[in-house]
């Protein structure tokens, strides 16, 4: 029992921190994202892999192996195109949002810098034109 409530205190701990939060949220984003994108790209790519897969037995099947065999390679495809996708873009999703959040301050910075140059070089373009028209 000690052990447990030792182990919540340390999850609470470390669930309640910012930089947590941003890795879980970011992680949970890039699962979604790629994983429908691996979903979609694996279906495709493996019902062509099982309707081609069908051609050879295509002569004995009266034509049958080839649908079936794209339905069986579309479904195959989906479920490793998904798998593969979540995967990659939980590790990849939580790898930027938690670098995103440790360089919060200095993308801040530079987002602020380049704001100001833009308004530098908007005042400097009205005062041209301004000086133009007079």
């Amino acid at each position: 029992v000690l052990k447990a409530k030792k182990a919540y205190h340390s999850t609470s701990e470390l669930v309640a921190q910012d930089s947590f939060k941003a890795s879980a949220a970011s992680a949970a984003a890039g699962a979604v994202t790629l994983g429908a994108g691996g979903a979609a790209t694996g279906a495709v790519t493996g019902g062509i892999a099982g309707a081609v897969a069908g051609l050879p037995l295509a002569l004995f099947t009266f034509g049958l192996s080839i649908p079936i065999g794209a339905a069986i390679g579309g479904g195959t495809g989906a479920v490793v195109g998904t798998a593969a996708g979540v995967t990659a873009g939980s590790v990849g999703g939580g790898a930027a949002g938690y670098g995103v959040y440790c360089k919060k301050d200095d993308i801040k910075g530079a987002a602020n810098s380049a704001y100001s140059k833009a308004n530098e070089g908007v005042a400097a373009v009205r005062s041209r034109a301004t000086q133009s028209v007079a």
